[in-house]
């Protein structure tokens, strides 16, 4: 690794330590707003209007959020499961595509949730580990891809993340290091370039920020006849670490926004999914009636919406620390 990009990945690493040793999760601001963000929180909440008010205040105020109470793995397209496990900041839902040539998963959960929830969800939703051809790690912390390491020696997946994330990965000191062991890549993903697996694709975006290497992840998802496209900013959401790293954040949402504009996204789905309403839309995904609208399908305006929601209160963490 070129001297260069491993102290650009030890600057995530540092922050990322200094970040949860200093300023923990839901922490107020200690000094009042600035005349700039507070012009640039008001220009967060009008965007999010009543759609993405729930967005707005926790990626804005940075309020702890318990885990959410495990919903059980759900279907939530023709060809899309979830497995979402007790989510919350820190643990991240597992989603399983279905294809014409076996299964694409994407990220694995932590290891210590691989038979709990993992292994144990596929066989609620009546899916095979063995059929999981493909995992897309979204990112390189350990809750996306510490249960992949199991997964890889019972039942043979390729493994597909950033190369970025994966030298990342290598720097991460113990005790997250110990917890969860990186596993085997199969396959470095290039930007823009489809992962393509039976008559899937899904469409990688790297989005430096919350990691040197994480992706969002764009695919088409079906529902009776119709196509719909999924938009996953799979960096996660909560802004963190420096000024420096948030800007770099800033930069590839813009990029994802573009993106997800270009494919018409018009679903919005999370790994951690504590600021959209997910819980809900999984209770009136079980109520639906047929002919009823599916939940998850926001329509584009609103999944740009949502994006840029995030980026103005990426912007206000700027603000509030610089």
């Amino acid at each position: 690794m070129a001297g260069g990009l491993r102290w650009f990945l030890l600057l995530f690493v540092i922050s990322g330590i200094a970040q949860a040793q200093t300023a923990p999760a839901g922490q107020p601001a200690v000094k009042p707003d600035s005349p700039q963000a507070q012009a640039d929180l008001e220009k967060a909440k009008a965007i999010a209007g009543s759609t993405w008010a729930l967005e707005e205040h926790v990626i804005c105020d940075l309020p702890t959020i318990p885990p959410a109470v495990d919903p059980g793995p759900q279907k939530l397209f023709d060809n899309l499961y979830a497995i979402p496990g007790t989510y919350s900041a820190a643990n991240g839902v597992i989603y399983v595509l279905k294809t014409s040539a076996g299964l694409l998963q994407i990220d694995t959960g932590s290891r210590k949730d691989v038979e709990t929830i993992y292994l144990a969800g596929m066989k609620q939703l009546g899916l095979d580990p063995a059929d999981v051809k493909v995992i897309i790690i979204a990112h390189g912390h350990g809750d996306h891809f510490g249960g992949a390491p199991y997964i890889q020696e019972h039942y043979h997946p390729q493994i597909y993340m950033s190369a970025s994330d994966w030298d990342y990965m290598q720097l991460v000191p113990p005790p997250q290091a110990q917890a969860n062991i990186p596993p085997k890549v199969d396959k470095f993903v290039t930007d823009g370039e489809p992962i393509v697996l039976g008559d899937a694709k899904v469409t990688p975006v790297l989005i430096p920020g919350h990691t040197p290497g994480s992706l969002g992840l764009i695919f088409p998802v079906k529902e009776g006849g119709k196509i719909h496209m999924v938009g996953i900013v799979g960096g996660g959401m909560l802004p963190q670490g420096t000024p420096d790293q948030m800007k770099v954040f800033l930069h590839s949402l813009a990029q994802f926004e573009e993106w997800a504009k270009k494919m018409k996204v018009d679903v919005e789905l999370q790994n951690h999914p504590i600021m959209d309403g997910f819980a809900d839309r999984l209770k009136a995904l079980q109520a639906r009636k047929p002919g009823e609208p599916n939940p998850f399908v926001v329509g584009q305006e609103n999944y740009s919406k949502f994006l840029q929601v995030m980026y103005q209160c990426v912007q206000v963490y700027i603000d509030r620390h610089t």
